[in-house]
């Protein structure tokens, strides 16, 4: 398995993230709270960077090529095969950039929940990404825990959902920060959670984001 992607954005979380954090500490929290948003709404952006390039980078992986190939229907056009016998020695090179084409638009155009749902079913099939495991006051993913509400939603895919919708809410909510419309019934209908409508970022949620990219990371590299 290819795990670049992975190693880099570890690497990212170790020194810009945690650098970040000791510095914003020593500011007041008036001072603090647009750094707080740039910082974390990079930190949401970078893991879903990380999730589309390590999906692309496995792209034959037997679970994604399975479901590029049903994807394929279409019979191979005559100019394809031309350019397929006339560069033949990039023959590879033309079917990996087909087969990574296609993952584009499939699987990276879903939702980020779904998207990290399928990296985790790719290296680590037996995990489940829909049972509480995410402590939501700290943002560790656990062997099993037992949700005290329905605010936040504790699957590793809900809680993912949660954290990107509130990315979304930062940068395209408004000046008030509000949870999307789609964001909400998403969260509503597949999590069947009621998260609060306004979003109010504090040091403790990049410390939450942080901790729970950290936990996916090390779910996926003790699989590899």
């Amino acid at each position: 398995m290819n795990i670049q992607k992975i190693e880099e954005f570890e690497a990212y979380l170790e020194r810009e993230v945690a650098s970040a954090s000791s510095e914003l500490e020593n500011l007041e929290e008036e001072s603090r709270k647009h750094l707080q948003k740039l910082v974390y709404t990079n930190l949401v952006d970078r893991f879903d960077s990380m999730v589309d390039h390590t999906l692309l980078d496995n792209a034959f992986n037997e679970t994604l090529l399975t479901e590029v190939l049903d994807k394929l229907k279409e019979p191979i056009s005559e100019g394809e095969i031309l350019r397929l016998f006339v560069d033949a020695t990039d023959t590879s090179g033309h079917i990996n950039s087909r087969v990574q084409d296609t993952l584009r638009n499939g699987v990276l155009r879903n939702r980020h929940s779904k998207k990290l749902s399928k990296l985790l079913e790719v290296f680590c099939p037996d995990e489940h990404t829909m049972k509480p495991r995410v402590n939501v006051s700290t943002g560790k993913i656990l062997s099993k825990f037992k949700p005290q509400n329905n605010k936040i939603p504790s699957s590793i895919a809900g809680y993912a959902d949660w954290l990107y919708s509130r990315r979304n809410a930062v940068v395209h909510g408004g000046g008030s920060a509000s949870m999307l419309d789609n964001d909400l019934e998403q969260l509503k209908t597949i999590y069947k959670a009621n998260p609060a409508k306004r979003v109010r970022l504090s040091l403790s949620s990049l410390k939450n984001a942080t901790a729970f990219y950290s936990s996916v990371v090390r779910l996926l590299k003790d699989a590899k």
